[in-house]
């Protein structure tokens, strides 16, 4: 070994991977929460919806309803409107129901996602960061101190 202070600059950079990676893993972990966080609150978002869009249907058929009874001229009213309102509310009930569906599927889908491509690998990272570079960085300090010594002996 010829150079002491490379193993030092080479020892700071362990720890300094070991910083950043640790960093990134902890990164990584706070955008799957927010991310399932988000889904989640997506779905409370779109079940309102689906209860509100109920609401309108609902306000819909009872429009129509009213507007079907024949006049006091006995001809029967127009109900092209109260028609097309209900079939928007319809069509907007469905919009929601699916979304609600759709965040249910990735509820499910996104944990199992999860553990299939990145928890695995992460959890490895980990076990690496706090076992093997750990261990291995105080055997390199160890070594480099006794290469120290054997140094300052040598030049006595």
């Amino acid at each position: 070994m010829t150079s002491i202070p490379a193993l030092r600059e080479w020892l700071a950079a362990l720890a300094l991977y070991k910083s950043d990676a640790s960093e990134a893993l902890g990164g990584i972990r706070m955008e799957i929460r927010r991310g399932i966080d988000w889904i989640s609150d997506q779905l409370s978002l779109w079940q309102r919806a689906v209860r509100d869009c109920e609401e309108e249907v609902t306000q819909a058929k009872a429009e129509l309803s009213a507007r079907k009874f024949a006049g006091f001229d006995g001809r029967e009213p127009d109900t092209t409107l109260q028609e097309r309102n209900l079939r928007r509310a319809k069509a907007r009930l469905e919009h929601a129901e699916e979304k609600v569906r759709t965040c249910r599927t990735w509820l499910a889908r996104v944990p199992k996602q999860i553990d299939e491509l990145y928890s695995g690998h992460g959890h490895r990272l980990e076990l690496f960061l706090d076992g093997d570079l750990t261990r291995g960085a105080a055997l390199l300090t160890r070594r480099i101190e006794a290469l120290e010594r054997y140094a300052e002996v040598k030049h006595d």
